[in-house]
């Protein structure tokens, strides 16, 4: 038997972490987070709450858009005494005793978080009286959701719920909530609307208070009909167009398309209202969309871009608004899939899509060949818009593209193509090109760059040299973008070195050890694109008479807020903020430019931009514009902007290279074509010779 040796290796084993239960504070706090995650959420469960206590009245007040101060009452049964000690506690539920419930469950709310997870995270006070009691009670929780105090006090049946300090325990949260707030509350408002609609026979109302000053942003009437509450929440205007979508049965075809089999039962029906697809019956955002399972406001993605492919094939120009209820059976729907239940799985949902599409097209068919008859003032704005342009707004005509493109033919771009014909800009080459010899061997550079895009393919990294730039010379490449992105700052193109002009449309500089091969035209066209956006004040022409535009109490409070983005624009907006809601803004004047006529779809284009994406831009002198308005300003960029085909000398070159550092976003021209891609790098060229 062997001996052991002293200096014979022991296996030394680190003792394990021990592993511990977490706290049931930090267990509340870590959940409250993931089940309120914004102000629509918390709005959203309060209304929930309301509607399942039976209100026929629900009031939401915000202080300064909800950061101050959430509170929602409603006049529904109201709470009783026995059971305030588990109104805040976590999973204190009357809707459900045992799983199963959960099938046959026909409130909103069954998960009983929403209070406690708001206690955690704000002040929360309940004031709630019981039909069968003669008062009211002023309750309070801590953090946990227990009850600290309880006051008699005065109220007629009913709850009010307060949330004071949003997000206070979450201070990274609370930063970011107060830094988006105007965008929180669109978004709220958004969520809200879904509940006005589908609440038949219960009057909704929401104001905000700011400085002092109550606006009423949204009042529904009580009415028992779904289009009436979508008059009330959008104005009388909303309506027109307007109609009920019938359930069809779907036929071969529709079936094929979704792999179905031809004997399919339909077990279920709907409520569904869209716009017709006829000009200017639609929207100008997809922003009037809203959907629900039994009621319930949901989000169904695979629909509602099914039923926008279908209207698009109708009328691309605009969005359909669409009310579509679907009544399914509870056991083919499972909402318990986000704390929020606004995500819904469906069991049967390429038969509901199937269905979706063959009522759509069924209903839209019909109405091919049918003309809706013209204002006397669409008569006149189509004629405007039929003149002559100046030759600084005319695009360029068929006969002057076809002028171009053998010159085209020539003509290498940044992906030795130009990619989507939609995309590109109109370039006008002063003569035919020739191919100019580089100070570099081309046979070196084709053979880097074949090299490069290898490497790219086999996803091996060179262990020998370190490539900064990976992504191929590809116009519709994202990852180039993101790489010039991570890798180019604004001073980076102050210290690149001028190579060279190729073929007369391009530069080649020169950045540390990569090239890079840039577009004169695309270049320029972005520099004066982003100088003229940031610059043009449109000219107003001012209307005979103020015109009423019935906008919806956000789209005012938004016009109000933002009124010098609108005079930016050319729109002259006449408010009144003691009128009534959808009365307080009129239209005094409209922008003109050259040839260019703009209306009222460019107004509410330049509401839904402000709604969406913020005014966070004005901050860095970028002022938001109407697609139209961006496709004016862009057409007369790329008139102004340096030709393909123009012979540049070096200060010229080194211009357009400074220039591309003062730009916020210098990577594609207005029309989407790219300005600068990464051509090589030195050090792979280098290997090749070695």
């Amino acid at each position: 038997m062997a001996e052991e040796t002293a200096d014979e290796p022991v296996a030394v084993c680190e003792p394990s972490k021990k592993i511990n239960v977490i706290s049931k504070e930090a267990v509340h706090q870590i959940c409250s987070g993931q089940v309120v995650l914004d102000l629509a959420v918390a709005i959203k469960e309060l209304v929930e709450n309301s509607l399942d206590s039976g209100a026929t009245y629900v009031d939401i007040k915000l202080v300064d858009y909800g950061q101050t101060c959430i509170t929602v009452s409603d006049n529904g049964s109201g709470v009783l005494e026995t059971d305030f000690e588990g109104l805040g506690l976590k999973h204190h539920t009357s809707k459900l005793r045992d799983f199963s419930d959960i099938f046959g469950i026909s409130t909103f709310g069954f998960r009983g978080e929403a209070l406690s997870s708001l206690c955690s995270l704000s002040d929360l006070s309940i004031t709630t009286r019981h039909s069968t009691v003669p008062h009211a009670f002023k309750l309070h929780f801590n953090k946990n959701g227990n009850l600290t105090k309880k006051e008699v006090c005065a109220r007629e049946v009913g709850t009010t719920v307060s949330v004071r300090n949003i997000f206070k325990s979450l201070p990274v949260r609370a930063k970011e909530f107060q830094r988006n707030i105007k965008k929180e509350f669109t978004k709220a408002l958004q969520v809200l609307y879904g509940y006005c609609l589908v609440s038949t026979g219960i009057k909704i109302t929401c104001s905000n208070n700011k400085d002092g000053k109550t606006s009423v942003v949204v009042s529904t009437t009580g009415s028992d009909d779904v289009l009436i509450n979508a008059s009330s929440v959008f104005g009388k205007k909303s309506l027109k167009g307007i109609e009920r979508i019938d359930l069809v049965q779907p036929d071969e075809a529709v079936l094929q398309d979704f792999n179905l089999p031809e004997d399919i039962s339909v077990n279920f029906s709907w409520e569904f209202y869209s716009s017709s697809c006829e000009h200017r019956m639609g929207c100008a955002s997809p922003n009037r969309q809203f959907f629900y399972i039994n009621g319930r406001p949901c989000v169904l993605t695979k629909i509602n871009k099914l039923i926008n492919h279908v209207y698009h094939k109708y009328n691309n120009k605009q969005y359909p608004f669409v009310y579509l209820n679907l009544k399914l059976p509870q056991e083919t729907a499972d909402v318990n899939v986000t704390p929020d239940k606004r995500t819904i799985f469906l069991t049967q949902e390429k038969v509901i899509l199937a269905v979706v599409k063959m009522s759509l097209q069924q209903k839209w068919n019909k109405m091919q060949g049918n003309y809706t008859s013209l204002s006397l003032d669409e008569i006149q704005n189509s004629l405007k818009r039929s003149l002559p342009m100046s030759p600084v707004d005319r695009p360029p005509s068929k006969k002057q593209m076809v002028s171009v493109n053998k010159s085209e033919e020539k003509e290498t771009s940044v992906a030795v193509s130009r990619g989507d014909d939609s995309n590109r800009c109109h370039v006008f080459p002063t003569e035919k090109l020739p191919d100019i010899d580089m100070e570099i061997n081309f046979k070196s550079i084709k053979a880097a760059v074949e090299l490069k895009r290898r490497r790219r393919r086999e996803q091996r990294r060179n262990e020998d040299v370190e490539i900064k730039y990976r992504a191929e010379i590809d116009t519709k490449s994202a990852d180039a973008e993101r790489e010039l992105q991570k890798g180019l700052t604004t001073e980076s193109f102050a210290k690149m070195k001028i190579i060279g002009q190729f073929n007369l449309g391009f530069i080649i500089s020169q950045l540390d050890a990569d090239l890079f091969i840039i577009d004169q035209h695309a270049t320029d066209e972005k520099y004066r694109f982003e100088k003229l956006s940031n610059e043009t004040k449109l000219k107003t022409q001012k209307l005979i008479a103020p015109k009423s535009l019935n906008f919806t109490s956000l789209n005012e409070t938004i016009v109000m807020e933002n009124q010098n983005l609108f005079d930016a624009n050319g729109f002259t907006l006449s408010i009144t903020p003691d009128a009534q809601p959808g009365q307080r803004v009129h239209l005094t004047g409209m922008p003109v430019s050259g040839n260019w006529q703009f209306g009222e779809e460019d107004l509410e284009e330049l509401i839904f931009l402000i709604r969406e994406g913020g005014t966070e831009g004005i901050k860095d002198q970028t002022i938001l514009r109407p697609s139209r308005v961006r496709s004016m300003l862009a057409s007369r960029a790329c008139r102004g902007a340096v030709m393909i085909g123009k012979a540049l000398n070096t200060s010229e070159m080194r211009r357009l290279i400074t220039q591309m550092g003062m730009i916020k976003h210098p990577w594609n021209c207005p029309h989407g074509r790219p300005t600068i891609r990464h051509l090589l790098s030195l050090k792979l060229l280098r290997k090749i010779h070695d």
